[in-house]
């Protein structure tokens, strides 16, 4: 680049870098890359040329040496022959368009691999992921008939009592969440009483029966392969699995599993929750509770003189809510047109409000006395 003010493209500009920032964060800050390295939808790999950080200093102390071409008398618009020798790649990784590492190659090459593995569990390295699946039949038209569900104890991983329970209450809470109806634990447990058997099952047989007496039409058993920590590396590995059963029939439903390990130091538990999420949220998005879409809003189904509403709790920094101008507080009553108002359920409600990734939804937003209509382009569901 001809003319180039080696001042303002050194090093430095990526001291403005921090986590969590958003990928439009990162082009606000320091412009955009001079090469792509890498694009596959998840994985964004940046290369920046800089000069070193105090590389002006060093040209001013070689002006005696340098004037014949230049180098003195026109700094810091320097002479383009040489220019290409004074500057060094500098790579800026970001995972679902979250910064995750930035700096010479070499300085950031383990950070790197940590970023872009596969195996990567979410910790405390923004944007990795764990590696999970998620299949099976169950359907947007079929889930209706499953509207309970009861999920059993998990079997414990190897020399870690306590672990499938952990994971089982997890399961529980984002069923919930996805407003399914789960068997409270205290009528399991007295099924279980009743039959004089165990939370940990002898068979599929034995949690057929139980659901079926607990009065669920589908059942969730799984099991914990690992549920590791190597504190002298600083390491987690959590491996786990989980099926759904309907419970007259026998048949399998939806089949997922997920495995990863980081070296963020988080409690294991931290990143079974976040395996699960990402499974159960396979499970959403194949039975229409989810879009594959999101916009980044945490928001609550509300009534008042008998009108339902979603009332803002929670906008993710740097998402699609953030950037159309939703705020915390706002009263949406439509999405895309159709009014929140006559939905009879929270199921209702997210359908309605349901978007897939590179969809814009429109919102009817109501803030103190004004109206207003925002837009979001929905980003990808992490997991997806």
């Amino acid at each position: 680049m001809r003319g180039r003010l080696h001042v303002v493209n050194s090093e430095s500009r990526l001291d403005r870098l921090s986590v969590p920032m958003t990928k439009n964060q990162v082009l606000a800050e320091i412009g955009k890359p001079d090469r792509v390295l890498r694009d596959d939808g998840r994985v964004l790999i940046w290369e920046y040329s800089l000069t070193a950080r105090r590389q002006w200093v060093y040209e001013l102390a070689l002006c005696p040496v340098s004037v014949w071409v230049g180098g003195c008398l026109f700094y810091p618009f320097t002479n383009t022959a040489l220019e290409r020798y004074r500057e060094y790649p500098f790579h800026v990784v970001l995972v679902n368009e979250q910064l995750c590492a930035w700096g010479s190659p070499l300085a950031i090459l383990q950070k790197r691999k940590v970023c872009t593995s596969p195996a990567a569990l979410p910790g405390s390295t923004p944007g990795s992921e764990p590696v999970v699946t998620g299949v099976g039949p169950i359907d947007g038209e079929s889930i209706d008939r499953y509207r309970t569900m009861a999920v059993l104890t998990f079997d414990d991983a190897p020399g870690v009592t306590g672990s499938g329970s952990r994971v089982a209450g997890i399961v529980t809470t984002l069923l919930l969440d996805l407003d399914l109806s789960v068997v409270e634990r205290t009528r399991l447990e007295q099924v279980l009483n009743e039959q004089v058997m165990l939370l940990t099952r002898g068979d599929d047989a034995d949690a057929l029966k139980i659901g079926r007496l607990a009065g669920a039409n589908a059942i969730v058993i799984g099991k914990v392969q690992q549920w590791e920590t190597d504190r002298q590396q600083g390491t987690n590995r959590v491996s786990l699995s989980l099926r759904m059963i309907d419970v007259e029939t026998g048949r399998l439903l939806f089949n997922g599993e997920g495995h990863g390990s980081d070296a963020t130091g988080d409690e294991p538990e931290n990143m079974a929750r976040k395996i699960a999420h990402r499974i159960l949220a396979r499970f959403g998005v194949k039975t229409g509770l989810l879009g594959s879409g999101r916009i980044g809003v945490n928001w609550e189904l509300r009534e008042a003189a008998g009108s339902r509403y979603y009332l803002v709790r929670e906008i993710k920094s740097g998402s699609p809510a953030e950037q159309s101008g939703l705020k915390v507080g706002d009263a949406v009553l439509s999405c895309n047109g159709s009014p929140i108002a006559a939905v009879k359920n929270e199921r209702e409600a997210k359908r309605l409000c349901r978007v897939e990734v590179g969809q814009t939804l429109a919102l009817e937003v109501k803030r103190g006395n004004e109206y207003l209509l925002i837009q979001a382009t929905a980003e990808r569901r992490a997991g997806l």
